[in-house]
């Protein structure tokens, strides 16, 4: 074997090994990165006016998520969680919407919750609009759409597929190839990523009025990345930044003051202008 064959084979063996075989690993197990779902389980009877429900979706799947009837809102307002959480975590967040008079429905993906199925972006999204269809049909009046992190990339499609009177995107990321390169420093092929639920190029696609509310000192989503975001949706978005929150704790800065706020005043403006028609 000559010198140049050695080193040809050399040359091979070390992009196999640093290149090739982790990127190739990286991308095989982008599922459960992407996806960690939890091992717990939501309590049987979620109290306070919740109830499970099962959403079919148009390719099969059943999904097990938490229903409150509308009250004196006459509106309703679905909700999506983030990668690491169950339907049944954002209950408290229901629980507030209940209490201000919203039909809530905390939607649940594929895999999650008990539910059916394994996830992906395009089953998550598929999801995402069975639970909005399922509210529709279910409630008959006006929907909203309320989501956290991950739960935001699945509300800005489902919002621009279906008419919501308004949506409320907290900390959202731009899209999942951003995020990768924000953690790792880069990311050599946009191929790569399985999974790249890119925002930033559905979100001009959405009618409703949008809300974005991001934490200053987000270190799972940076900052910048939800207040970029606002910048490519639509003329009128409204952002607001809460100093020093993070990723996960802006229920201890009034979040939720902020999203019955912004729902009261486009329902009323829907109502108004639904009067005036």
């Amino acid at each position: 074997m000559t010198l140049r064959h050695k080193i040809y084979i050399a040359l091979f063996a070390a992009l196999m090994i640093f290149v090739v075989i982790p990127f190739a690993g990286i991308y095989i197990i982008q599922r459960a990165i992407v996806f960690p779902i939890p091992e717990h389980a939501g309590p049987a009877e979620p109290g306070g006016g919740f109830a499970p429900v099962v959403v079919e979706t148009p390719d099969g799947e059943r999904l097990n998520m938490l229903y409150h009837p509308e009250g004196a809102a006459a509106a309703s307002i679905l909700v999506f969680h983030g990668s690491a959480e169950i339907a049944a975590d954002q209950l408290d967040r229901g629980r507030t919407l209940a209490a201000a008079g919203y039909g809530v429905l905390i939607a649940e993906y594929r895999g999650y919750g008990g539910s059916s199925g394994s996830p992906s972006e395009e089953g998550v999204i598929t999801d995402g609009i069975a639970a909005y269809d399922f509210l529709a049909a279910k409630a008959g009046g006006p929907i909203g759409l309320l989501a956290h992190s991950m739960g935001a990339a699945i509300a800005v499609p489902v919002a621009a597929a279906r008419d919501p009177f308004a949506v409320v995107l907290e900390s959202p990321f731009l899209s999942l190839l951003e995020v990768t390169r924000y953690r790792v420093g880069w990311v050599p092929f946009d191929f790569m990523m399985k999974y790249p639920f890119h925002s930033d190029r559905r979100i001009s696609a959405v009618k409703a009025p949008i809300l974005i509310i991001h934490g200053s000192e987000d270190k799972v989503v940076p900052f910048r990345q939800g207040e970029k975001l606002a910048t490519l949706a639509p003329k009128g978005t409204a952002f607001i930044k809460i100093d020093e929150a993070g990723h996960n704790d802006l229920g201890q800065y009034g979040d939720m003051k902020m999203v019955r706020t912004f729902f009261h005043k486009k329902n009323a403006a829907r109502t108004v202008s639904d009067g005036d028609s």
